[in-house]
């Protein structure tokens, strides 16, 4: 056992175990196991359920950071694309024709403006 044992009866130790079970039903199983067993390694005493539940509420945002970052992969897995093939000589040359006419068009803006 983690914890040095109390002195109680079964009926008390029962009866805690229903008022820890009452306190955190509404905390998923997964969640909970994670946050027990962290008390567990953390704790110097029994932890109480106000104890366990903040612990539970950091492995949940953990658990919901982890699922938005899987989330994330995902959608660049299926929507990435590898590069095109590189361009052609002549790809590239007239990229910079195409280039030079929007600086050219720049420059005169730029020349009216002044």
């Amino acid at each position: 056992m983690a914890y040095p044992s109390a002195k109680v009866s079964d009926i008390e130790a029962e009866a805690r175990l229903e008022i820890y079970a009452d306190a955190l039903d509404d905390v998923p199983g997964d969640v909970l196991a994670a946050a027990c067993a962290a008390a567990l390694r953390e704790s110097r005493f029994f932890p109480t359920p106000a104890e366990i539940r903040e612990r539970c509420g950091m492995l949940a945002r953990r658990k919901w950071e982890l699922s938005k970052i899987r989330a994330l992969v995902a959608t660049h897995d299926r929507m990435w694309r590898p590069d095109p093939a590189p361009l052609s000589a002549e790809e590239a040359a007239e990229v910079s024709k195409i280039a030079a006419r929007f600086k050219t068009d720049d420059q005169a803006a730029e020349a009216k403006a002044a």
